[in-house]
């Protein structure tokens, strides 16, 4: 059984500054007003002998932890009462994202995302081409060569056309399925 030793005013420094500091534990020593804070660290923190500062750093430690627990009951409580007043306030819109928040926290929502970065880059020409291929018959896509068909139109020439295309227009015969806006749509046409 251990004896329960009281802590100095260095080691309670010490204990105080490991808890709740971020320093490592040579600078807590060197804090703490140690002469030799890597040895002294390092023997508080290890030797049988100060196990009653080890002790009281495990129980500080725990009490942290606690306080700042995050647990699925509290966070998914939270969620809830977020919720619960923006419906009230009539904001649907922050009470939807807290409920999806609270579907999320359950497993019950899962974002799934599919990165492709960069694919076409690492390959070649080769294997461009025969990916090309693979695409082309697994979408059944009829590749057939394009003529090309170059005209020449000057703006003032279009025009010309465009008119003596109207002068040699056919006359149509009246439908009587269609009415008279479609019938004149059809004789410009």
């Amino acid at each position: 059984m251990k004896i329960k030793k009281k802590l100095t005013k260095k080691q309670e420094k010490f204990v105080d500054l490991m808890v709740y500091q971020d320093y490592n534990q040579t600078k807590c020593a060197h804090l703490a007003g140690y002469e030799n804070p890597g040895v002294a660290a390092t023997r508080l923190l290890s030797d049988e002998a100060f196990f009653h500062v080890q002790e009281k750093i495990k129980q500080l430690k725990a009490v942290q932890r606690k306080k700042n627990e995050i647990t699925f009951e509290g966070i998914a409580k939270k969620l809830a009462d977020i919720r619960d007043v923006a419906l009230a306030d009539g904001s649907y819109g922050p009470a939807v994202t807290a409920e999806i928040a609270r579907a999320k926290l359950a497993g019950l929502m899962v974002d799934k995302k599919e990165l492709k970065i960069h694919k076409i880059d690492h390959m070649n020409r080769e294997q461009l081409e025969a990916r090309l291929q693979e695409l082309v018959q697994e979408n059944q896509i009829i590749l057939g060569k394009a003529e090309e068909v170059k005209e020449e139109v000057r703006p003032s020439q279009g025009l010309q056309d465009l008119k003596a295309d109207d002068s040699q227009m056919e006359d149509v015969e009246p439908d009587d399925s269609l009415d008279a806006e479609d019938q004149t749509q059809r004789a410009e046409g």
